[in-house]
């Protein structure tokens, strides 16, 4: 199949790549209080890309069967297509990245039944009128990619993942809580995932007032994405071409306090993110975007690369991050609290899709925050924002913490930030 589209490819095209893709995926979810449903779902996909003309044509099915016509529509679309100042890469060694554990896909969908029924249970045991959600879930995929370059590359991965929070509702207080942990094989128990949060449910149990001022802020490693999603949109070699970055010709810059470091780390066994390959056949990395506060490197495809002269990350195809890990500092988090008069500690936000996070601009609702005050965390905050700049706030970095932490395909530790405003709506 991967063959014949192959060699169709390469009768009318300077240069062919076909990735054959197929999955597995077992899933449990449960929706307040009780099981939603339990998916068992399989897939194929075939993904043809051309270049002809020096324009890039691609195109995918579902049907593998479908092999002329979607060879077909890619060479159609290379017409219309972005110019590929690009090859396709040949044979090459490949890291050695343990990405899938067989023990993964032996897990039965009432072992996943159980699984959340087991977190369901112990939040429930803790407060019975919170509103509980999540489950349990498994994806295992068969990827083959073959060129006209003679490149030829077989992977298999696996991910398992488990998730637990909910909602408790008093009179016009709501509180959202919610913690996920995902990996290449089954590493937490979920009693342990269900005792977070209920850890994370009982230190929200009293509140505490705020004042709208400036003030230092601390992220946990849950909290950090409002500050990294905009630099990594900033990274992203693709914005950096397009000119709407403003991270573009600013590399060697100091962006950050010295002490922040950001790695995009694609070799690390078995973390969420990981591969032998990016997408397009080339072999991943570890790469220094930051270091010690200096930009150094943005990600780039093959195709953003051969438009801006310079080679690919191995994070093709889409420029995207893999594992993004903020290398620990010196201070604990108990420290960082230890040393804040009056501030705020940040779990969760709501709302960045209201933000212009391109510029790095954020408005946003604390759904999930602590006062501190005198050193200690005296309540959880109601009815505050977040408002500031991603950029400037990386500048007026206090202090990275000694404890990171992965959340989703971040591995990141607490980071302090001096003086964000924090506006109170009561």
């Amino acid at each position: 199949m991967i063959e014949r589209a192959l060699e169709l490819a390469g009768k009318r095209a300077r240069g062919a790549e076909v990735t054959l893709v197929t999955s597995r995926s077992r899933q449990a979810e449960y929706e307040d209080d009780r099981l939603k449903h339990v998916q068992v779902s399989q897939s194929t996909r075939l993904g043809v890309r051309v270049i002809l003309d020096g324009k890039l044509g691609s195109a995918h099915t579902t049907d593998p069967e479908q092999i002329e016509d979607v060879v077909g529509r890619a060479i159609q679309l290379a017409e219309f297509g972005s110019d590929a100042k690009f090859e396709f890469p040949g044979p090459a060694e490949l890291p050695t990245v343990e990405t899938y554990d067989p023990a993964v896909e032996k897990i039965a969908k009432e072992d996943l039944v159980a699984a959340g029924a087991e977190m369901l249970d112990l939040v429930k045991a803790y407060n019975d009128e919170i509103k509980v959600f999540g489950g349990a879930s498994w994806y295992a995929e068969d990827r083959r990619l073959v060129n006209s370059a003679g490149l030829d590359i077989s992977d298999r991965v696996s991910s398992y993942g488990i998730g637990t929070g909910g909602v408790l509702v008093r009179g016009t207080d709501m509180l959202f809580v919610y913690r996920n942990r995902d990996w290449r094989t089954p590493v937490m128990p979920p009693a342990d995932l269900a005792e977070k949060t209920v850890e994370d449910f009982r230190l929200a149990e009293r509140t505490a007032s705020l004042k709208s001022k400036a003030m230092p802020v601390i992220f946990t490693p849950r909290g950090n994405y409002l500050l990294l999603w905009a630099l990594l949109m900033g990274l992203n070699g693709k914005n950096v071409l397009k000119g709407d970055s403003p991270l573009a010709g600013r590399l060697g810059e100091k962006l950050a306090s010295e002490g922040f470091s950001l790695v995009d780390d694609a070799t690390i066994n078995y973390a969420p993110a990981s591969s032998r390959s990016d997408g397009e056949g080339v072999p991943r990395r570890k790469t220094s975007m930051i270091h010690d506060g200096r930009l150094e490197c943005f990600l780039y495809d093959l195709e953003t690369a051969g438009k801006a002269g310079t080679a690919t990350t191995g994070s093709g195809p889409g420029c995207d991050p893999t594992n993004i890990i903020i290398p620990p500092g010196e201070v604990s988090l108990a420290d960082m609290i230890a040393s804040t008069k009056n501030g705020l500690l940040i779990e969760h936000v709501m709302g960045l899709g209201q933000s212009n996070l391109m510029n790095g601009d954020f408005s946003v609702n604390v759904s999930l925050g602590y006062k501190i005050e005198k050193g200690e965390i005296v309540g959880r905050v109601k009815d505050a924002m977040l408002t500031g700049n991603a950029y400037d706030a990386l500048k007026r970095i206090e202090a990275v913490g000694s404890e990171p932490e992965w959340a989703h395909f971040f591995c990141t530790p607490p980071i302090k930030i001096d003086g964000l405003s924090v506006v109170a709506k009561g």
